[in-house]
């Protein structure tokens, strides 16, 4: 049986402390679109970079959400947000915490 690191490919990295590289974030934006991708993978993939995880959260705990209780699930967090705001959310992320990818990287 294929680990989990081998089945995902690019997107099952090790989780990179602050920055997030352009080439993952495009992916995520893309997982939003794709209509054969749960909420769940999509939150899981958003838990391995910890910038865009509190990104998410503190939007979805924002006292303009009205939420009642605290999120603390990415897919929560995205059910509720829905994934237009949260496609808005990423591509409007702070420049410090997005990493352009190396020229190897990138095919």
């Amino acid at each position: 049986m294929a680990s989990a690191s081998e089945v995902g490919g690019s997107l099952f990295r090790k989780p990179r402390p602050t920055k997030i590289l352009r080439s993952e974030l495009r992916l995520l934006l893309e997982m939003l679109e794709m209509q054969d991708v749960s909420v769940t993978r999509f939150g899981q993939e958003v838990m391995r970079h910890p910038s865009v995880l509190k990104a998410l959260l503190r939007a979805a705990n924002s006292s303009l959400t009205g939420s009642a209780v605290e999120i603390t699930d990415p897919s929560h967090a995205t059910l509720f947000l829905g994934s237009r705001r949260v496609a808005f959310l990423l591509s409007t992320l702070p420049p410090e915490i997005i990493e352009e990818d190396s020229p190897e990287s990138t095919p």
